[in-house]
């Protein structure tokens, strides 16, 4: 064969195997080649690489998901919708090539009437979107994947799994009835041997068993949910899960009050599980579970304390030990313990709010309300709004808040005249006294703080300084001076002032003092307030006015006191005591007779029929002509009232039938003859009401609200009363309503609108001087491709004014979907250029004409916060 034959016989060879390959890349013709070459590209190339995407999405979610094991634990770590942001640019590029893959890929063929797939990694596809769209939170999205995929494809694992996922994705959206239904008619599918689901694969069954689990334990079915967790349990392949699924059960358990099997799998948990935080929480749980005495768990958890290991969860030990030590009913050791929990709790305020609760809720049962407030207070002050019953314990604050004043009241001015009682020696014995005591007191916390500065040190120079001296150069130092600051201050937020816990006003010259005083202490000049004789002498009444003062202080809180314990409380045995407290201290003071039948009352609730008369007879023999006295000696009194009161209401409804027939001349006679007889009150306010609607309807509507004006100056706070201030108000509206009216017609071109469905634009306007506009906008566009590569956003920048220049991002489809923009660009952008400035804000595309014509940034900006900000 010469050169030229064979050149050409390669070259046609090349030619044919270039036209098959060709060939094989349409998706139109049905060949085995087209089939395997798309199917392998797409497997292997686009699905695969978005695939990875997904896979360290979610791998990602769940190293950064954080359980709360107060609460019961999800089965898997799928994050939120806030934290899973931070995956968005995994989760679109999953999506992306998910869609790329099928819109190049797909080989769709008629087979009778239907179209059919035929390259079975498009439903794979598929799966890998909605999963995305899932781990998004964009539930209704995914949703609409996994009924496509169920509907469309009849063969296929695929499609299987969707159903799995679209059960999911009702049971996160808590829609339990749609949940249940589609188990229910997998269920019933298996069970009757339908062609379509009988042969549901083996390899899911498990995937299946745990998730009916899961719709009953979020649904609140948990007698139904432990039986489905033990059977998930059996047949779950998945070794990993099987302890934290247990660890769930034991917390089912726990919530339905059997201990005895909760205790078993907690302890199963701390014994064989891999995770450490599983370990750790299973011991913190067998506290409130365990049987007997209590010994041995105390062991595990004092020897838990020794371990270096669990430092940071030192709170969580020491709460736990409290709990044993509750339930065996040592209370010193159980309050020692709350204590030591709050103490070494620096970086979980949940744990700390925890610590500081049941101290609040020990010390008001054992009616020290002073330092059950104080405790609730730091409650309060640590804990978040989403903590349990937040609610409850606000309220249980602001309770004892009136109690705790009066207390302190008396406490205070107790203290201030024994102090002016005593002789000019014994003050200042006394005072001697509390300036040692001062002086002790900051001597041991300077030696504390002294300690624990050396054992960092130290610490740090075991673990090797690397010859560096200055702390910011040494990483030992840096991090064991951290935690020391932690172990004093506690875990503070960074910022100016950070010791006060007041900082909306601090002047330059208070800064300018602040730092002075600093540098005295520094020099040995400065002495501590608490260390001055002056300290102790300051506000003490020594003259004679001033000390009446303080004795009316205390008569005044001493009556509260009385009152708020049985009002509030309950409590009539301290109520009975200040009481008398009150009138044995003061005799004849002005509220005497009150007091004593206050007493006569708390007798009557406790049938101490003697002591009830003994008050009855003091309030009647020193108080004759007071109306107590008289209601004591005539009982009958308020029912005698009441008749007559009846006996008013009666001529009231004549007077008011008189006015629905109109005979408003003889509605004034009557009330002017009746309403002098009358006591000041609600029915009198009733009286005059209807003589102004009278004189209204004689006299027209400017007498009517002269009248009305009367009302309300001679029968404030009765209901009469606030019916007229209601009418008068309408009036001056109505008088404003036509002035309104045409403001609001001259105004009605330039007025911005609530709109749902227009598009909407992200716009952010800055000053061009201290900005640089193209680099903003190279932000904005980087953010754009990182986050929502799959919308089709155009970011541009437009002159604004002279100084200001603004980015314009459109479009949205609804302001829902820009809200969700304006949060991103604000924690990702704005947060971090303070020179932006806040002019910056969602638009939507009617009112963005109107802004941009008129340029009343201001107020959009107004109008954006009342309907935009409060809602992202």
């Amino acid at each position: 064969m010469n050169f030229k034959v064979k050149t050409t016989l390669i070259f046609s060879f090349s030619v044919l195997i270039m036209v098959m390959f060709l060939n094989s890349c349409t998706t139109e013709k049905n060949a085995f080649l087209n089939k395997k070459y798309h199917y392998v590209t797409v497997r292997y190339n686009g699905y695969f690489n978005g695939n990875e995407a997904y896979k360290l999405a979610e791998k990602k979610i769940a190293e950064q998901h954080k359980d709360d094991f107060d609460e019961l634990l999800d089965v898997f770590k799928y994050g939120n919708e806030t934290n899973n942001k931070d995956q968005y640019s995994n989760l679109d590029r999953a999506m992306t090539k998910g869609a790329k893959m099928i819109d190049r890929h797909s080989m769709k063929f008629k087979v009778k009437t239907q179209d059919v797939e035929f390259n079975n990694m498009i439903d794979d596809c598929y799966l890998l979107i909605g999963k995305a769209r899932f781990l998004k939170y964009d539930f209704d999205a995914a949703k609409e994947t996994f009924i496509y995929i169920k509907n469309t494809y009849e063969t296929g694992l695929e499609r299987y799994k969707a159903n799995l996922w679209l059960i999911m994705t009702y049971i996160y959206q808590e829609n339990y009835v749609d949940a249940e239904t589609t188990i229910k008619s997998i269920k019933s599918s298996m069970e009757e041997g339908l062609d379509k689901e009988s042969s549901f694969p083996k390899k899911l069954l498990d995937d299946f068993a745990l998730l009916e689990a899961i719709y009953l334990k979020r649904s609140g079915q948990f007698d139904l949910a432990i039986p489905a967790f033990e059977k998930a349990v059996k047949i779950l392949k998945k070794r990993k899960l099987k302890k934290r699924i247990q660890f769930i059960l034991a917390q089912l358990y726990e919530e339905q009050g059997n201990k005895t099997k909760a205790s078993e799998l907690y302890k199963l948990v701390a014994q064989k599980a891999s995770n450490y935080e599983l370990q750790f929480n299973a011991r913190i749980s067998l506290a409130t579970t365990y049987e007997g005495d209590g010994k041995e768990v105390v062991k595990v958890l004092e020897k838990m304390l020794k371990d270096i290991k669990n430092n940071e969860y030192q709170d969580q030990i020491y709460f736990a030990l409290a709990k044993i030590y509750e339930k065996q009913g040592n209370e010193e050791l159980a309050i020692s313990s709350y204590k030591l929990a709050a103490k070494t709790s620096v970086s979980n305020p949940k744990q700390k709010g925890k610590s500081f609760l049941a101290l609040g809720n020990y010390y008001f049962y054992k009616q020290d309300y002073i330092l059950a407030s104080d405790y609730y207070d730091s409650t309060l002050v640590v804990i978040t709004q989403d903590f349990p019953n937040f609610d409850e314990i606000k309220d249980k604050k602001e309770s004892l808040k009136g109690l705790v004043k009066h207390l302190k009241i008396v406490q205070e001015q107790d203290s201030l005249l024994r102090i002016v009682n005593l002789s000019e020696e014994e003050r200042e014995v006394f005072i001697a006294k509390k300036i040692k005591d001062a002086k002790e007191k900051a001597d041991e916390l300077k030696a504390k703080k002294e300690a624990q500065k050396e054992k960092a040190l130290a610490d740090a120079a075991i673990q090797g300084t690397g010859g560096a001296d200055w702390i910011f150069d040494n990483p030992s130092l840096l991090v064991s001076g951290f935690a020391q600051f932690q172990g004093l201050w506690g875990d503070r937020p960074l910022e100016d002032h950070w010791r006060r816990s007041d900082k909306s006003s601090i002047s330059f010259a208070q800064f300018s003092k602040e730092e002075e005083g600093e540098s005295e202490g520094i020099e040995g000049d400065f002495l501590p307030e608490d260390q001055k004789p002056s300290f102790y002498l300051k506000n003490l009444p020594f003259e004679k006015d001033k000390q009446e003062v303080a004795h009316e202080k205390i008569r005044n809180s001493y009556y509260q006191l009385g009152i708020i314990y049985r009002d509030n409380f309950k409590d009539l045995l301290n109520s009975t005591y200040y009481f008398h407290k009150l009138n044995e201290r003061y005799p004849k003071n002005p509220k005497e007779a009150v007091t004593w039948y206050q007493l006569y009352r708390n007798y009557d609730k406790t049938n101490q029929l003697s002591k009830k008369e003994i008050v009855k007879q003091k309030v009647i023999t020193n108080y004759p002509k007071s109306e107590l006295a008289q209601l004591l000696i005539n009982p009958n009194m308020l029912a005698d009232q009441e008749e007559n009161k009846e006996e008013q209401e009666q001529k009231y409804e004549q007077i008011f039938s008189l006015y629905k027939e109109g005979k408003y001349s003889q509605v004034l006679k009557e009330v002017i003859e009746n309403r002098a007889e009358l006591p000041k009150g609600d029915l009198a306010g009733r009286f005059n009401l209807i003589y102004a609607f009278a004189q209204g309807n004689l006299n027209g509507k400017d007498s009517l609200e002269f009248y009305l004006r009367r009302v309300v100056k001679d029968n404030n706070g009765t209901l009469a009363a606030n019916e007229a201030n209601q009418l008068i108000g309408r009036f001056n509206k109505e008088k404003e309503q036509v002035q309104r009216q045409k403001l609001a017609e001259e105004n009605k071109d330039r007025a911005f609108i609530v709109s749902e469905k227009d598009p909407h634009y992200f716009v952010m306007i800055f000053g061009n001087e201290t900005n640089k506009t193209i680099d903003l906008l190279k932000d904005v566009s980087n953010l754009n491709k990182a986050f929502y590569s799959t919308k089709s956003l155009k970011s541009k920048s437009i002159a604004w004014s002279g100084k200001e220049d603004a980015i314009v991002v459109k479009t949205f489809k609804t302001n829902s979907e820009a809200r969700s923009y304006y949060e991103t660009v604000t924690n990702k952008i704005i947060i971090n250029k303070k020179e932006l400035g806040d002019l910056n804000f969602i638009i939507s595309k009617t009112n963005y004409s109107k802004l941009f014509k008129y340029k009343e940034v201001v107020k959009y900006i107004d109008f954006f916060r009342k309907n935009y900000s409060g809602r992202n």
